[in-house]
């Protein structure tokens, strides 16, 4: 897998400038040196994109039969198989979840009882991204007969590295902003009052498998960079060019 690094900022602004003296208000505050200091509030966002470190299969077995103690047989014999395959490719038990366990009647598409309809669902996690394609297969070769999709992403380990790179990036990008506002009305920026996260978030890459036969040529799923997302808000106390306010 080819290394890929990007670091991209979206700024967006919201500046609060508040003056003290003339009826001003707003929190606007005078430093213990006699400076006239002003609040200047920003919104800075960083965006990281890498390469995912982890996939997550979603797979089924579904289960038809006229009664429900057969579907339930049905689905146990079924996932008991998989779960065996998984296992011989090196997938443990810990990495396979139930997502969904349900039995119920059958309507068909007419409304009309047509026996019971069982669905075991599961998580498969992979921290090998290249095998993803050959795990489904070794699921739908073994029991599984649904496949919903293919999350790829990045562990907690990875994902917080990236939001602490994230970071550093929205607050380089609010302080710049900060400072260009600060220089557009003769103010200097002089320290941080308060910082606050307002969201962050990964977005990890979807891939749509639909429906897979036991018998279908092997599963080729490709991926793509996943982006870890953070915004920040940071008031900065900002004074007269030329003067400086108290630390």
């Amino acid at each position: 897998m080819r290394p890929r690094r990007a670091l991209v900022a979206a700024l967006g602004v919201a500046v609060l400038l508040s003056a003290v003296g003339g009826g001003a208000t707003g929190g606007a505050t005078r430093a213990e040196n006699g400076t006239d200091a002003t609040t200047i509030r920003v919104s800075g966002a960083g965006d990281v994109e890498a390469d995912p470190n982890q996939a997550v299969l979603e797979v089924a077995v579904v289960q038809t039969a006229d009664d429900a103690d057969a579907v339930r047989w049905g689905l146990a014999g079924n996932v008991s198989e998989m779960r065996r395959a998984l296992r011989e490719a090196n997938v443990s038990d810990d990495q396979v979840r139930t997502t969904r366990f349900d039995i119920g009647e059958d309507r068909g598409e007419t409304g009309e009882p047509a026996g019971y309809q069982g669905l075991h669902a599961f998580e498969i996690t992979l921290n090998d991204t290249s095998r993803a394609g050959a795990i489904i297969d070794v699921a739908v070769e073994n029991g599984a007969n649904r496949v919903d999709g293919v999350a790829f992403t990045l562990s907690e380990e990875r994902r917080n590295e990236l939001r602490t790179a994230a970071l550093r990036e929205a607050m380089t990008n609010a302080r710049a902003d900060a400072d260009a506002v600060a220089a557009s009305a003769d103010l200097a920026v002089t320290g941080v009052r308060t910082v606050s996260t307002v969201e962050s978030g990964v977005d990890p890459v979807r891939t749509d498998v639909g429906e897979v036969a036991a018998n279908a040529a092997e599963t080729d799923v490709e991926s793509g960079p996943v982006t870890v997302s953070v915004q920040v808000v940071v008031a900065y106390e900002a004074v007269p060019e030329g003067e400086s306010a108290a630390a």
